[in-house]
């Protein structure tokens, strides 16, 4: 069977097979299953940059006083958590991993006191943290560089407090990938996750009501990231993570060959349980060998835009037969 261990940011990984954050990585238990069933690393369900700094009475009182309906989203965005719980949660983790390399997860939007919690991820035993950056243009005198700014920021004063490798969970709508990654690796990231879904705004037109869309990827939905990691691979500084609709051992193995080091996996586990680890991983390993490779390393790259410059025009090409089949 083919060899499918490798590294995920410089740390030894035993699968390319990455538990993604969510409510299933909320759970000492959970944890354990990941483990039994084949992760090769586990991100932890993130924590919201608004419990750290409400923990740390950063959001002042009146603000939250002044706006109800603020605090109760805050409130039900936090439940159940707070940045102690969360350092537990972490401590539990790798009490149970074992060589599994355990990933904090933090979800912000802002470059301010949180910051300073990174340290505490890192004596709690993490070996690594995501950041799931989605700053929102709220304003039209915010403009594209602003934001970029801000990612930049955030990465660049998160690497100065903690030695723990960094990765970046990147929104699709940026307007150039190739230069915002290359800011990042340049701040510290040692990988980018293509691409942070976003969860789905709808109506509910009989409630007259904001509501979410569908939260999870089906298994149509990766070919956009699968794009990126293909023309991104080798021209940016940083390791490159498969995210979005990965449901197969053929889709992972999509991804290794376009240029990623890893990929995640989260609706996939939603809809078929922790056993889908074990079925993709040794899928990985027979498809591998079928095709003659003796590892998930010499696989990596195979089908990047860096190993067939020419794919420039071949995919105008396949543009064309797609609008005009005749």
């Amino acid at each position: 069977m083919a060899n499918l261990s490798s590294t995920y940011m410089g740390l030894p990984v035993r699968n390319p097979l990455v538990v993604a954050a969510s409510n299933l990585t909320a759970h000492r238990d959970n944890i354990q299953k990941a483990v039994d069933a084949g992760a090769g690393a586990i991100v932890l369900k993130s924590l919201f940059e608004e419990q750290i700094r409400k923990d740390l009475s950063a959001i002042p009182a009146e603000q939250l006083e002044a706006n109800p309906e603020a605090q109760a989203m805050l409130d039900a965005l936090t439940s159940g958590w707070g940045s102690s719980d969360y350092l537990r949660l972490i401590k539990d983790a790798v009490a149970v991993a074992g060589p599994v390399p355990i990933i904090a997860s933090i979800n912000c939007i802002r470059d301010d006191v949180w910051l300073d919690f990174a340290e505490q991820i890192e004596r709690a035993g993490a070996k690594a943290i995501e950041l799931n950056i989605a700053p929102f243009p709220g304003s039209p005198k915010m403009t594209a560089k602003d934001l970029e700014d801000l990612v930049v920021s955030i990465v660049r004063n998160v690497s100065v407090r903690t030695g723990l490798p960094l990765a970046v969970k990147l929104s699709p709508y940026f307007t150039n990938p190739f230069a915002i990654i290359e800011r990042l690796a340049g701040a510290g990231a040692k990988s980018v996750v293509l691409f942070n879904r976003l969860y789905r705004f709808d109506f509910d037109l009989k409630k007259g009501a904001v509501v979410s869309g569908p939260a999870k990827s089906g298994p149509q939905e990766y070919h956009e990231s699968l794009r990126w990691v293909s023309n991104l691979y080798g021209v940016v500084g940083c390791e490159l993570v498969g995210g979005t609709g990965i449901h197969s051992a053929e889709t992972a193995l999509k991804f290794i060959a376009a240029g990623a080091q890893t990929v995640q996996l989260c609706s996939a586990l939603n809809a078929g349980g922790w056993s889908v680890l074990g079925k993709i991983r040794d899928e990985m390993s027979a498809l591998l060998d079928s095709l003659g490779y003796a590892s998930v390393d010499a696989f990596r790259g195979t089908l990047s835009r860096r190993a067939h410059p020419q794919n420039e025009q071949y995919e105008r090409v396949q543009y064309l037969k797609a609008i005009d089949p005749r």
